[in-house]
């Protein structure tokens, strides 16, 4: 014993007591070495020996499985080995977090993701949809607001009405793109079918949209009952691609500069002519100005999320190729394969955007054009930090575009992007997919079926007094 108490003395004295080593013995023949080594293992207590990966409680491995972060590690996760296979058939998984309806161009509502189907008669039009409202149209071209959930309506004007207003709109610091065609509304609303890019439910007496043409546009305003929009008749046309109500004031996006502008309205209820745009201010500056004949190849969308205006830039890739139409050359751009995602913050105090590598873990973002929003969701639902998107460019003249709706999902977590629902057929046209949200109140639809039939040929109902 005196051998081994000198020897654990020395290492004391050098610091080497506990430490992990080689030891490298001299002047001891092999006999010696192996009597010394013996010596020293029976004397130093062995730790006790960790359970095996597979020996694991269900009850740990559920704790596990709900905290991996991303669908790549829950779907290696039982392959470790059969017990943890086991233990992930047993989790008991949180209830799924509420999640939107898909409205397809066709008139096809669709319950994302389980495939629930509701119809829109054939007398119906769709236009685009508001949270839980959506724009509707007869064969008469009058239009009305539905909340398919509660069976409100709200009557609006006719997408082809409007009321030019002559009053001065103050533009404040504001910049003019190059362009031969910049107009105003009233010049072009008669080209073509107008898309609405975005529609906003101010208040149950104010309606805010962006209409446009080509995705050239203007932002019009009506009150419910109306007999037409509010349009300035001297503003020009801007390329907005989306428009959002946050804090009480509308901001809306130019998708060719990126630049941001806050809007006032006055609406003075003993103003006959209804409510009307006072002025625009651009508050934040996007990028250079670009040629006149170039369209970026992406989308921008404006969110509100837990009291912070966001703006989620998507990056496309396209393909250019040059056509002949009526004896010119064209040339024509065809969007194709995935997709890119930013997440910008802005910073309305000191005016300028900043990236977001996290949006939290208990947030996912739907995007679409015009009805873009942020849902909470359970901090173990796979969906959190992601943003579910939409095949919702819609190609001006002499683009191309696929007779599909894609609906894909961005993940911030790895950066990668998922298929969570399959590629649903649809009518190709100037009306995307978009997004319709119940607002928690109920995950079913009504049965509307007759309550529609009887709004194609509407009455004199009190506007107001049909909200619920």
């Amino acid at each position: 014993m005196f051998l081994v108490d000198w020897f654990y003395g020395v290492l004391a004295s050098l610091g080497l007591r506990k430490k992990v080593a080689k030891f490298l013995l001299l002047g001891l023949d092999n006999a010696g070495k192996t009597a010394l080594l013996r010596m020293l293992n029976d004397e130093v207590p062995q730790p006790p020996s960790s359970p095996a990966w597979s020996d694991l409680s269900p009850e740990l491995l559920g704790l596990v499985f709900l905290r991996l972060p991303t669908r790549a590690d829950r779907a290696h996760f039982p392959a470790v080995c059969r017990q943890w296979r086991s233990s992930m058939r047993q989790c008991s998984l949180p209830p799924l977090s509420p999640m939107p309806w898909l409205v397809l161009p066709g008139g096809n509502i669709v319950r994302f993701p389980h495939g629930e189907t509701f119809n829109l008669p054939e007398t119906v039009r769709y236009h685009n949809s508001c949270g839980e409202w959506l724009l509707l149209s007869r064969s008469d071209d009058s239009c009305f607001l539905m909340n398919p959930f509660t069976k409100a309506t709200l009557p609006l004007p006719s997408l082809s009405s409007y009321n030019p207003r002559d009053e001065h709109v103050e533009i404040v610091n504001d910049r003019i793109v190059p362009d031969d065609g910049m107009c105003t509304w009233m010049d072009i609303k008669d080209l073509i079918d107008v898309s609405v890019i975005a529609l906003i439910v101010c208040s149950t007496h104010l309606i805010a949209a962006v209409v446009a043409i080509s995705g050239l546009g203007t932002i019009a305003l009506c009150r419910p009952g109306a007999a037409a929009w509010s349009v300035s008749a001297h503003e020009q046309c801007r390329w907005l691609s989306d428009m959002v109500l946050f804090e009480g004031k509308l901001y809306a996006i130019d998708f060719r500069t990126e630049d941001l502008f806050c809007i006032d309205i006055v609406d003075d209820e003993l103003d006959k002519d209804g409510p009307r745009v006072s002025r625009i201010e651009r508050i934040i500056e996007g990028i250079s100005i670009l040629p006149s004949n170039h369209f970026p190849t992406q989308m921008l969308y404006l969110i509100e999320s837990r009291g912070k205006l966001l703006l989620v830039r998507r990056k496309m890739s396209s393909k250019g190729y040059v056509a002949y139409m009526s004896g010119r050359q064209e040339f024509l751009q065809h969007f194709v394969g995935n997709s890119e995602f930013e997440v910008l913050e802005t910073d309305l105090r000191h005016l300028y955007w900043t990236n977001l590598r996290s949006m939290g873990n208990e947030v996912a973002l739907f995007i679409g054009r015009g009805c873009s929003r942020a849902v909470s969701v359970s901090p173990y639902d796979l969906s959190r930090d992601c943003i579910f998107f939409l095949d919702d460019y819609t190609p001006g003249i002499g683009s191309r575009r696929t007779t599909t709706t894609y609906c894909g999902l961005y993940d911030l977590k790895d950066g990668e992007i998922y298929s969570p629902m399959w590629m649903v057929s649809c009518k190709s046209g100037n009306v995307p997919a978009t997004w319709l949200f119940s607002q928690g109140k109920t995950d079913k639809l009504q049965a509307i079926e007759e309550h529609l039939q009887e709004l194609v040929e509407p009455g004199d109902d009190n506007p107001v007094a049909l909200l619920s």
